[in-house]
């Protein structure tokens, strides 16, 4: 399983919290859906085994469907936390905790965070207590990374790592793919020299840095997950702030173009057939109004789900997916 993708949080001017990513994958969306999952829900962190524990509050996010368990891949729950799931592989490592509270799988963490915790010191509590399981989805090594923001406006990222899970807090807020994050945001130092204004910036994302001696390099145009980071981060630091919810959202969604794949851009050749990676869909969340806005590659449209309006729900429920393009005639 190969999600690459890329986030950031964000903030409006009038102090509304947004995260968001793209989420680019192989293949299409028919094995997604929404989910909203109620309070007292029970479930399995784990697939092979029942770890049994009971959902605390209302989540909503994509899932990706055929296990007993939702895997989020993103989210919001009631209290405006949200999170997401990207690729780690070459880095993330598993197991590594032998006195552990529960044991999940990576395919779960989200939807165990969310369902059970309510403020980011809860999730770094959880993610130091839990055991990060090795157990295999869908037959394959699931090797993940994730991103957490809430309305603190603080974003911390969680990686499993070979000794032991780290928590990164008072992050930049910008996450994508392989190395790790310490990695990413040393390589920031780099591109200090990059400004709209020709003006050397020392300054990203609220956090000082210092150059390697030189104004560095060039802004990077590629899709690795390095160069993806990068074009994040400046984006990120240069855009002029929404000044309301929609606002800010819709300019996310033009953020996200700087690192949009499009199909055939990166692909993965056999010796049978060859299959591209790219840009599935974008997904934005907002901590104050418990919305979740997303666009599709195939439906351009921006649809949202209102979380307020299931906080009463009982019994678990799937959204499917609106897949085909949704034309606005005018006239």
């Amino acid at each position: 399983m190969n999600i690459g993708c890329s986030s950031f949080s964000w903030q409006t001017i009038d102090g509304k919290h947004l995260l968001g990513r793209t989420y680019d994958y192989f293949g299409n969306l028919d094995s997604n859906s929404f989910v909203v999952i109620p309070r007292n829900y029970e479930f399995s962190t784990l697939i092979e085994t029942k770890s049994m524990v009971k959902s605390e509050y209302v989540v909503t996010g994509m899932n990706i469907n055929g296990l007993d368990t939702p895997f989020l891949v993103d989210g919001i729950n009631e209290h405006g936390l949200m999170g997401a799931l990207l690729n780690y592989p070459g880095f993330a490592c598993y197991d590594t905790n032998d006195n552990y509270s529960v044991s999940v799988n990576p395919s779960f963490i989200v939807t165990y965070m969310l369902s059970t915790c309510k403020t980011l010191d809860e999730v770094e509590r959880e993610a130091k207590a839990i055991n990060f399981s090795s157990e295999k989805v869908f037959g394959n090594e699931i090797r993940v990374h994730f991103i957490f923001f809430d309305s603190t406006g603080e974003a911390i990222i969680v990686e499993p790592n070979e000794g032991g899970v780290t928590v990164h807090r008072n992050t930049i807020g910008v996450m994508t793919n392989s190395p790790n994050y310490e990695w990413h945001e040393q390589n920031i130092r780099n591109y200090l020299g990059q400004s709209p204004l020709g003006v050397k910036q020392d300054t990203i994302c609220g956090k000082e840095f210092k150059a390697f001696g030189v104004w560095g390099l060039r802004f990077p145009g590629g899709y690795a997950s390095t160069d993806r980071f990068i074009r994040v981060a400046l984006t990120k630091n240069f855009s002029p702030k929404g000044n309301d919810e929609l606002d800010g959202v819709t300019r996310m969604f033009n953020m996200f173009s700087t690192v949009y794949m499009a199909e055939g851009i990166v692909g993965l050749q056999t010796d049978k057939e060859s299959d591209f990676e790219f840009t599935q869909s974008i997904d934005i969340m907002c901590s104050e109004s418990l919305k979740y806005y997303f666009s599709l590659t195939t439906n351009r449209r921006i649809s949202c789900i209102d979380l307020k309006k299931e906080l009463n729900n009982t019994k678990i429920k799937y959204i499917e997916i609106p897949k085909d393009q949704d034309i606005s005639f005018i006239n």
